[in-house]
């Protein structure tokens, strides 16, 4: 299973566990079970934040859970040589478009990410879910609430 951004965000938080119970326990689970992985962007989304903490003086804390969470994930790239994850990103940006359907980047790269790995998306996100499986999207897509 593929984790998007928000998901881990949620979960590598200090107040994490009181604040998202439902999410935390839904990623504790499925790193004790079956191992989870996070797309490259996803990764890049998350590093970028904590570093502008750790400039400002703050998101220490952040830091030492990113970095704990990343021990034990697998990271993987959007696709291989020939670029069909990319090529699959574009096609969902447009079949979105055609159907009125806006999607930020970040969130077609993961989502085109877990597609090519052939991975299961994990999303709090309800507008992309509900949007990807509109569109026929060819892995299955698991809406995780925040509350």
């Amino acid at each position: 299973m593929l984790l998007d951004t928000s998901i881990v965000s949620a979960f590598i938080r200090p107040d994490g566990l009181s604040r998202t119970p439902k999410v935390y326990a839904f990623v504790a689970q499925q790193l004790a079970a079956e191992g989870l992985a996070i797309a490259f962007v996803t990764q890049f989304e998350l590093r970028r934040g904590i570093e502008e903490l750790a400039r400002r003086g703050e998101g220490r804390r952040k830091l030492v859970s990113f970095e704990k969470f990343m021990d034990r994930v697998q990271v993987l790239g959007l696709d291989g040589a020939a670029g069909e994850g990319w090529n699959l990103a574009a096609q969902l940006w447009a079949e979105g478009r055609s159907k009125g359907r806006v999607f930020a980047d970040a969130d077609l790269f993961i989502a085109a990410t877990a597609a090519f790995h052939g991975q299961e998306l994990a999303t709090s996100d309800a507008g992309l879910a509900e949007g990807l499986v509109q569109l026929s999207f060819p892995v299955p897509v698991r809406l995780v609430p925040m509350e």
